[in-house]
């Protein structure tokens, strides 16, 4: 039998799991609309978070 690296799912439920956060994973930015939803607050390195609209006005300027 093929180890899978966890035996608290099988290898179908595993897969599903990997589906759901392949967006989040390859996306690199915020996955929802408001700051607030996101399970973790996303942050650049001078602690700014990555929805606040002066972040993105910073970088076309």
């Amino acid at each position: 039998m093929i180890q899978r690296g966890s035996d608290k799912h099988g290898p179908k439920i595993d897969d599903q799991m990997k589906h759901e956060v392949d967006g989040v994973i390859k996306g690199g930015h915020p996955t929802r609309a408001h700051e607030e939803h996101e399970p973790e607050p996303m942050v650049d390195d001078e602690g700014v978070p990555a929805t606040d609209p002066r972040a993105s006005r910073e970088d076309e300027g």
